[in-house]
Order: C-alpha cells, then structure tokens, then sequence
C-alpha cells in the first residue's frame, strides 16, 4: 500500500530531497526532510491542511520506515492481530504519522533547522543531530534513528524529543492499555479519532 502510495504521488517530491535520497547519506536524507517541511510551511495557509499531507505524505514515506515504526510503538500485542488487522492497522498508524507531520508544520514564522552531527550508535544505525529553532530563538533538539530497510535504504526509525525522548517509546506507552484492553480494532478506532481530534484542531 505504502509502496503504491509512493509511486503514485513520488512526482511531487522536491527535486533537493530527492537528490539526497540517492546519496544514501542519512545526513543529507535529514536535510532533504527538514526542506520539504520548510517549504511546506512556507505555502501552508495556501496549501491548507488537505494540502499540507497531500505534498508531506510522499515525503515522509521516503524518509521513515512507516512498517517498522508501527511495529515498534505496537509491540509484542501486534503478533496477535489478523492479516487484516495488521493492514489495516499500518494504513490508520501511517495516516495518523503524515496527520500529525501536516498539523505541526502549517506555518512559517521565521523557523530555521539545522543538521548538525552523525554518530554510529550502534552497528547498522546512524543517529543525526538536530536542532529546530523556533521563531524566538529557542531551540528544540531533534534526533533521528536510522537503520537500513531490507531494500539497503537508510530509513528513520525512531525520533528523539529534546534529543534523548524517544517518540516510539511515548507512542507505546500511549498504545499500551488501549491495545491490552481491546485489541488491534480498539487501538484502530482510537488512532482515527486522534486524527479526527488534530484534523479538526482550530486553525488547521
């Protein structure tokens, strides 16, 4: 699905990201990234949220592996789920990703992100340093995970909050009891209500 999504819409991506994806460096894969969002939030008024996921979906579909980041924010509960509760569990798990991408990045207020260091954390991982700074010169540190996807491709597979705060880690604590309680259909049904919840968040 995610695979015939990319084809489909991969015309759309800006010419700089798809420069750095042929590099295979997870640095410039980051700097591409951060481009595409500037550039998204620079036409985001314009672009409105429809938009905003439309142009960022492709994007984000090169730069995280959507399939892996599921799986670890699930955890173990998601061996027991149906094959068609596991499809239908990574199309909500990969709309509410692009959801959340498309409602924090809607505007420009003079942002800027800079890419900073790569470090080898661990055999077949690299972790980019980052920084965002915001419109009042506060700055929020972003760091990225990468592993190799099955295809040899870096792919980001985890994000880090304030450098250290894992996002997997947070979504799995957010998913646990949910999907301890009812399963693949609970965890579904709450992940469509958190997108129904930001899509229709005030100034969207």
């Amino acid at each position: 699905m995610i695979a015939a999504a990319m084809l489909a819409v991969g015309s759309s991506i800006s010419p700089s990201f798809a420069a750095a994806q042929g590099t295979g460096d997870p640095k410039a894969i980051v700097q591409g990234f951060y481009d595409a969002l500037e550039e998204t939030m620079k036409q985001g008024t314009e672009l409105g949220f429809d938009g905003r996921y439309k142009k960022l979906e492709p994007v984000i579909h090169e730069t995280f592996d959507v399939p892996v980041m599921a799986k670890i924010a699930i955890g173990s509960e998601g061996t027991n789920f149906t094959a068609d509760q596991k499809t239908l569990m990574l199309k909500t798990f990969d709309q509410y990703m692009v959801t959340t991408y498309a409602s924090r990045f809607k505007s420009y207020n003079g942002q800027k992100f800079e890419v900073g260091e790569v470090k080898e954390p661990a055999d077949n991982r690299a972790l980019v340093e980052t920084r965002l700074i915001r419109a009042n010169g506060d700055p929020i540190a972003l760091n990225y995970l990468f592993r190799p996807d099955d295809d040899g491709n870096w792919k980001i597979i985890d994000v880090y909050l304030s450098g250290a705060i894992s996002e997997m880690a947070r979504m799995r604590s957010d998913f646990s009891a949910t999907v301890t309680k009812g399963g693949a259909d609970a965890l579904i049904a709450a992940l469509d209500k958190k997108i129904i919840d930001i899509k229709n968040e005030p100034g969207q």
